[in-house]
Order: C-alpha cells, then structure tokens, then sequence
C-alpha cells in the first residue's frame, strides 16, 4: 500500500511535475514520467544520552504528522513552496528541490499565494494573521531540514515576522489579486464566514468586505480570463459568484440539489446533507470552474460565462479526490486520487471536454510516475486525515 499524494504542483514553464506526499516532496517531468529528485527532511542523527534519544524518538513520531498541506510553484518556474502541519513550517524549496529557506511559525499555516512577480509568499494561520515573506536565497545549512526546524536560528530563516494583517477568526483562505488598475490585493477568507479585500502592500486599508455566505469559506477563485470575479465556497449549500472589487454578489449557483438529488429513501433515516468544499480550480483555456466536495466526493464542472455574467453547472466527476493539477494545456488536468484499497494508481490525467466530459490520457506516462512516486506504508492508519475541511463546521451545540 503506498501513501496518498495529498498536494500537486505543475511547472507550465518547465512541464515538472511535484507532488507532496507526506512530508517529503517528490519531482517528476510530466512529458516522459520520469522521477527527478525528491527532498525528504533529514533523520535525526542518534545519540548516545538516553535522555537525548527519547526526545529525538519523539520528534521522529511527531514528524510522521507533520504532512504538508499547501504546495505551490512560482510563476517563474524556480521556486516551489509548501506548508506543513506538525512543526508549523514555511519550506521554500528551488526548482532543483534543494533547501532556499525553512521557517516555523507561531501557529500552523493554513494557505499560501505567490505574488505574481515570484518575490514574495503571502501566508496565513490558523490564528488568523497573514505574513508576507520574502522569497530570497539566504544561506542554510545543507543538512536543514524540518527535524531541526526547531534550532534554527532568527538569522537563518530570515529574521522575525509580523503580522501585516489578520481576522478575528481561524483564515482558511487566502489569494493575490490585481484590479483593472492593476493595483494588487489580499482576498482572504475565514471560518466566520467572512470574506475581506486588504490593499496590497498597504494592508491597512480595507477596501471592501463580501457578505453573504453563512458557513466557513474554504476556498477562493480568481479565474485568470475574468480578474474582477471570485468564485467562492465552503459550508454553504452553494458556490458564491461576487464582484470582488465592488463588494457586489452577483449569484448564488445551489450545489446542494446537484450534490443531493431528491430520492425515495424508503423510509431509512434521514441523512445528513452537508455540503464541504475542499478546492476550487481554474482551466483557463476552456473558461471553466471546477469545485469539489469532500463529502459526496464529486468534482463539479462549471462554465463561467463572462458575457453572460453567470455560472453554470455543466457535468460532475465522481471521485475520492485530494487535488487537481491544471496544465494550461488543451483541458489536460491531474488528478490525486485518495485509493489505497487497491494497487489503483494514485494520480491520473485526464483531458476535459467544453461539456466537461473527463477521459483518461497518457495511462504509460502515469503509470511510470505512479511506480516511483509516494512510499510504502504498512496500512490506512499510517496516513493523516485528509479530508478534514467539513470539520471546520460549527453545530449548535445542545
């Protein structure tokens, strides 16, 4: 049984490849399958205290949970960003998945963007504060790793951050936006339902809110062919279609009745129908939005039609899926699929119609990327719960 991929990166520039696999990161070219390079954080070297090797037996168990959750490319193609979740950590990774810079935080990190001119990382916690790191090749340690993020020095990771903005509630999360002047923004979101637009780097104007979800926001959307629209979603029984610029929301497109259709339930106990949305993605080419639901497990396809103004649902996938790798390339996606039960592959691709029909391509290519990607695990218990954003729910409590 190999361990789940939970995260997926792609190069266009260079067609790599990453995949975030526990708490290493592995490389793959996209175009002929092959493994690259993989950067797995050092072990602890033994030491002959009894007391010392408990500690670091502890920090070797502890590290077992400490997968990362976000991972993203620059848009330069040279650097790649992931976030992990036991120690907290920023890992700032070159193309060549050598070390640039690690940093430990105060609380664990919830989201990332890049800023489009790949110089500086947009962070935000689970305590609600969003960070600006800059994104520079300060000299580490060749043997840094996360078991040793814990010594690292101020001087090391860069020196001592504050916080350039933050929400009363747990941000969840968070993206890098430019209006038609071409002034940037942060569009961040939190568990509060809360939705706010900060002037970047001035982030002490708030230039708007956008009210009208009732649930947490898990997921932001600022499709590249429609800059002043965000699509977003979470706890709602809808996706939520806005005028980030203004505030204004245009549309609430239901995802309920597609995530739930009516039926005879013969009598049986009702059921709960929550709706928890666990990523939204872009395919640019064809104008589509694609949102998944973590429950149901469905990929739903969507055409925004920007003459029209309008969101339309178009066709769903079925799927346990942990995240989609868009190319850019003709409708061509990859797909991490949740499968342990089987010797199934874990990741995919496939190419989408303009009706957003799913089909299987390149089987060869993924197949060889499948046979050296992730690592053996003895059973499911040895995997980290990854579909985890319906927990973010609030209940009535009774």
């Amino acid at each position: 049984m190999k361990h789940p991929i939970q995260k997926l990166a792609y190069d266009p520039l260079s067609k790599a490849l990453y995949l975030a696999v526990g708490e290493r990161i592995q490389k793959f070219d996209s175009v002929t399958g092959d493994f690259i390079n993989e950067w797995i954080p050092p072990t602890p070297q033994v030491d002959k205290d009894p007391e010392e090797q408990k500690k670091k037996k502890a920090k070797t168990e502890d590290n077992k949970h400490n997968v990362f959750r976000t991972l993203s490319c620059s848009s330069n193609g040279q650097y790649v960003v992931g976030s992990t979740d036991e120690q907290k950590s920023l890992v700032v990774l070159r193309a060549d998945l050598s070390v640039v810079n690690i940093r430990n935080f105060p609380k664990r990190p919830s989201a990332i963007d890049i800023t489009s001119d790949s110089s500086t990382i947009l962070l935000g916690d689970k305590f609600g504060d969003v960070y600006a790191v800059p994104i520079c090749d300060i000299a580490y340690p060749p043997t840094a790793g996360l078991s040793r993020i814990s010594e690292v020095s101020e001087s090391e990771s860069g020196g001592e951050l504050d916080p350039i903005l933050g929400h009363v509630s747990m941000l969840v999360d968070l993206l890098v936006a430019e209006d038609q002047r071409g002034l940037r923004h942060i569009i961040s979101s939190d568990r509060d339902e809360h939705i706010r637009v900060t002037k970047y780097p001035e982030t002490y104007i708030i230039e708007t809110f956008c009210f009208g979800h009732e649930q947490y926001v898990s997921q932001l959307l600022v499709p590249s062919w429609s800059p002043n629209t965000l699509i977003s979603g979470g706890g709602d029984d809808f996706l939520a279609h806005w005028d980030w610029t203004t505030g204004e929301l245009l549309e609430k497109v239901d995802i309920h009745s597609i995530l739930y259709p009516k039926s005879d339930k013969n009598g049986s106990e009702e059921q709960i129908e929550e709706v928890a949305v666990s990523g939204i993605w872009q395919v640019p080419e064809l104008q589509l939005v694609l949102a998944y639901d973590e429950t149901v497990k469905l990929l739903l396809v969507f055409k925004l039609h920007k003459e029209a103004g309008e969101l339309k649902y178009i066709n769903k996938f079925s799927s346990s899926i942990l995240d989609v790798a868009v190319t850019g390339e003709d409708g061509k996606v990859w797909l991490s699929i949740d499968d342990t039960s089987e010797n199934n592959p874990l990741i995919q691709k496939f190419t989408i119609s303009e009706k957003g029909e799913f089909t299987v391509i390149d089987s060869e290519i993924t197949q060889r990327i499948f046979d050296k990607a992730s690592f053996t695990i003895a059973s499911r218990d040895d995997v980290v719960a990854l579909h985890s954003i319906a927990l973010l729910r609030k209940h009535a409590e009774h």
